[in-house]
């Protein structure tokens, strides 16, 4: 039986990576420093993943997984020098930080003369996480160790589409390994980094030009998940399905995912029928009430998410960059300033030194306009009525041109 390491054993190491791979007959090896979940993972050698819906549950046992201590290094770098695919899900910050047992792995591959090939499937929220990766480990190759890595060692990115939420003592009900998670179950992967053969493996999708996956689940999915959020705070909702059952609201963030769809498609010449499809998939998975995910968690972290590449910046990067103009896109950033503060001058600081939007763009001025109007006093219909009044100014300003 060929083996899969999972460096990360948290909700989307086990609640889709692990699944994926241990339904598609590999022995499934979780490595991490929860010791808790080390032993459970020992102890009973399986774990249920809980598939929540509107319309009722379902429960999967994953079978012949084990742990591995993260602490444990020669266990680590052992695992790794004989793995047969490899994936992490780990989180952002801590990606660095493992970077040490890759390398001794990749280094005890080449000793032992094990050159097949061996793909990593980089599963963190992170653009461009490929290019940070082999910058970090063949920063710690010599010449015939870098050679070895290039020609042997695969860093596929992937999108992470599946929400699963945060896991509440209720949620596991007794059993530390327990993961609740929605049905959507797919795995975009960068077809053009992988090294050798792709195995067929059941919900795993290869695609080149990987950049449109990327985009599309940053662009679209974050984007939308995240203006989501942000109206529903405004309303003092505590849910993302009660945000999106609001009938305003979900105007509102379709039409933003509208924009960014018709820009997707123009940018990587896809079907733009294909994206709506996507757009109204991801609408009902908003709405499934039993995944209880919550506003304050999916708009959390605002300078980060009005960064320059990230969900809003990025995606009205791209529209400007096809002469599209960003409507309610735009609104999505004032929204999230309003969050951050009340004061304009503290608001047009913030869209010039964070979100690095000059005061000459035509999209500053849209910002700080909307900053204005959208006072937290106005109902929800009020923001409405403003993007769609910008909505046809712009349409009339097309018609004169």
């Amino acid at each position: 039986m060929k083996t899969f390491v999972q460096y990360g054993a948290g909700n989307i190491g086990r609640g889709f990576i692990g699944q994926v791979f241990s339904e598609a007959g590999y022995a499934v090896q979780f490595i991490d420093v929860n010791q808790v979940v080390i032993d459970a993972l020992n102890a009973a050698g399986r774990y249920p993943v809980r598939i929540l819906s509107n319309h009722g549950e379902t429960e999967v046992w994953i079978e012949g997984v084990s742990g591995i201590d993260g602490i444990d290094t020669e266990a680590v770098i052992s695992a790794i020098a004989n793995a047969d695919l490899m994936a992490t899900a780990v989180g952002v910050h801590i990606l660095p930080k493992i970077v040490p047992n890759l390398v001794a792995g990749i280094k005890r591959r080449m000793q032992e003369g094990n050159d097949k090939p061996l793909n990593l499937i980089i599963c963190e929220n992170l653009i461009d996480a490929d290019k940070l990766l082999h910058q970090l480990i063949s920063a710690q190759l010599n010449e015939s160790e870098l050679r070895f890595f290039d020609e042997h060692i695969g860093l596929v990115e992937a999108s992470i589409g599946r929400m699963v939420p945060i896991m509440t003592e209720e949620m596991k009900e007794g059993n530390p390994l327990r993961v609740c998670v929605e049905r959507y179950c797919e795995l975009p992967v960068d077809k053009a980094a992988w090294k050798g053969e792709i195995p067929d493996v059941k919900h795993l999708f290869p695609y080149a030009p990987f950049e449109f996956y990327i985009k599309r689940k940053l662009y679209l999915h974050n984007m939308g998940h995240c203006l989501t959020a942000f109206l529903g705070a405004r309303m003092g909702y505590e849910y993302i399905w009660q945000a999106i059952a609001h009938p305003v609201i979900k105007v509102i963030v379709q039409r933003a995912m509208t924009e960014s769809s018709v820009a997707l498609s123009k940018r990587f010449d896809v079907d733009i029928a294909s994206l709506l499809e996507h757009v109204a998939d991801l609408m009902l998975r908003f709405a499934n009430v039993a995944l209880g995910d919550t506003n304050e968690r999916v708009g959390k972290d605002i300078v980060r998410k009005l960064s320059p590449e990230d969900r809003f910046i990025g995606t009205m990067k791209m529209m400007e960059s096809l002469d599209m103009a960003p409507v309610y896109v735009a609104l999505g950033v004032a929204l999230g300033l309003r969050m951050e503060t009340n004061d304009a001058q503290e608001a047009s600081l913030f869209l010039e030194n964070t979100c690095k939007i000059s005061t000459q763009d035509a999209v500053f001025e849209r910002v700080t306009a909307y900053y204005q109007q959208c006072d937290p006093a106005q109902p929800m219909e009020h923001l409405l009525r403003i993007a769609e009044e910008r909505k046809e100014g712009d349409l009339q300003q097309k018609i004169m041109i």
